[in-house]
């Protein structure tokens, strides 16, 4: 792999002479946290990437990206990103020394239409302050899955920009530790911009991941042909191959997001407000069982970029309610004796039907949870939708065995601005925590713990080195009864570039 990025990077450049235009961007970081306990805080050890170990650490980065632009909208582009941590103790990994590929990708595109192979960070939607980047079940803040992901930008159907479509259609595999080894995903979304003025803009959209295949410690190696494909893309159920769960809904753990979000540009500021609602099955999505659940953000950037503040957030967090409490119920008399037309869901009427007798009500979602896929909504330990989320303790295989706590609600306020020539950013979390449904009666969610989670960066830049890197400090604190009370300290000094050399014409 090394070679084919090495030789493609050379390929891009030759494209100089004829006239075409190459960027190349390049970037050394070196990152050092440290705690006052076992556990790094909260926002401490959440950052994008999913790198970050858990524990009082030191991590080297470095890599580039190169990107090539014809005259004609097509492009080419390659990038590739190498960490290299030493940890104090033990944290996701069982190693105190690692080392990890984080970005390894080739892409093309033109115009509108863009494709990407390998490791390559999604695009964020809202702004870093967010508490998922505008995404609840793709959050960035676990590892980068390995696949490839076709998508575009906007495509608009006049020229004044009043209708657009957005989507993308993409294959993953997860290549951790897990209860299913060799977990396929499967995902695509469809989004859709309506101009409602010249200053206003309402989006709705919706976004379906999948995780199928792989080799199961209880059912073997779970069906994955170019047929069963076919059925996790229309979520239809298995075949006799399937686990019996499979067989009665849909092949696959399916899961998933719809949202709203509504944008106005304003002359001193443009606000941003938007709804983001997880579902778990066809009911969530199609019926909207799962709302009020979801992150419901509201921002505001202003125009005047050098001002105190430049950018405000205030996020709510709902996880709680999950279709109801309750999943199933036994059929009336009257239920069992009905006639329904085909196309309602009618369990009880076939005697052979694992739901014979009962009434469907999709309650429980249990968010990020899967009975066949036991690891989860997890990658590398880390949760990849909703970072408040908790995942279980790391068992003695290596594997996450689940999501222990996915009932939540959360308040989440963040701040960017200037202090005099100092940019900072400031986030504050608070959380009260729920657990799950089915949870042990002993278990520490019962009390419904708070977490309060603290968090203050400052971009020094080159302002106290004078000399050609960055520096930023943060400081972060954790107080309640969820995490262990805390208090964390970063510095980072990275060295960054960017070369676009002046090409040759014909």
């Amino acid at each position: 792999m090394k070679r084919i990025v090495l030789f493609f990077c050379l390929y891009l450049t030759s494209f100089s002479v004829f006239g075409q235009g190459w960027k190349i961007d390049y970037s050394l970081t070196s990152a050092t946290a440290v705690g006052s306990s076992a556990v790094l805080p909260f926002w401490a050890r959440t950052v994008k990437g999913g790198y970050m170990p858990d524990v009082t650490s030191t991590l080297l980065s470095g890599g580039g990206d190169v990107l090539y632009m014809a005259s004609n909208g097509l492009y080419f582009g390659a990038g590739a990103n190498l960490v290299g941590c030493i940890a104090a103790g033990r944290s996701v990994s069982d190693s105190r020394v690692t080392g990890l590929v984080d970005r390894l990708y080739l892409s093309a595109g033109w115009r509108m239409l863009h494709a990407d192979i390998g490791l390559k960070p999604r695009q964020q939607e809202l702004c870093d302050l967010s508490l998922t980047g505008g995404d609840i079940i793709m959050s960035g803040y676990a590892r980068n899955l390995p696949g490839v992901n076709l998508w575009s930008d906007w495509i608009y159907f006049e020229k004044g920009h009043w209708v657009g479509i957005k989507g993308n259609f993409a294959h993953y595999q997860m290549l951790d530790n897990r209860y299913v080894k060799g977990t396929l995903v499967h995902n695509k979304s469809l989004a859709l911009k309506v101009a409602l003025g010249r200053k206003v803009d309402l989006e709705a959209g919706l976004d379906h991941w999948v995780q199928w295949g792989g080799v199961s410690p209880d059912h073997g190696t779970l069906p994955h042909s170019w047929k069963d494909y076919w059925r996790v893309i229309f979520a239809l159920p298995g075949g006799a191959d399937a686990p019996d769960g499979d067989r009665q809904n849909a092949l696959g753990n399916h899961l998933g997001r719809e949202y709203v979000r509504l944008r106005w540009r304003a002359r001193k500021f443009v606000m941003t407000a938007q709804y983001d609602m997880p579902f778990e099955d066809g009911r969530g999505a199609i019926k909207i069982q799962n709302a009020p659940d979801g992150v419901y953000s509201l921002i505001f950037n202003l125009n005047d970029r050098g001002g105190f503040v430049t950018d405000v957030l205030y996020e709510y967090v709902h996880t709680t309610w999950q279709s109801g409490d309750v999943h199933d119920r036994p059929a009336t008399e009257e239920e069992m004796t009905k006639v329904y037309p085909d196309h309602v869901d009618a369990y009880w009427q076939r005697p052979d039907d694992f739901y014979y007798g009962r009434i469907v009500l999709g309650g429980m979602d249990t968010y990020f949870n899967s009975l066949d896929y036991k690891s989860g909504w997890t990658y590398h330990g880390r949760i990849i939708g909703l970072p408040l989320m908790t995942p279980e303790a790391v068992g003695e295989d290596g594997k996450v065995p689940g999501v222990v706590n996915n009932r939540i609600r959360a308040h989440h306020v963040g701040l960017k601005g200037n202090a005099g020539m100092l940019p900072y950013c400031f986030k504050a979390t608070y959380s009260s925590n729920w657990g799950n449904f089915g949870m042990s009666g002993d278990s520490i969610f019962n009390s419904r713990p708070w977490q309060l989670s603290l968090a203050l960066e400052l971009d020094f830049g080159r302002v106290v080195t004078n000399l050609p890197v960055s520096l930023s400090v943060g400081a972060y604190g954790d107080i309640g009864k969820l995490y262990q009370n805390c208090f964390g300290l970063t510095m980072k000094i990275s060295a960054s570039g960017s070369k676009s050399p002046v090409p040759v014409r014909r």
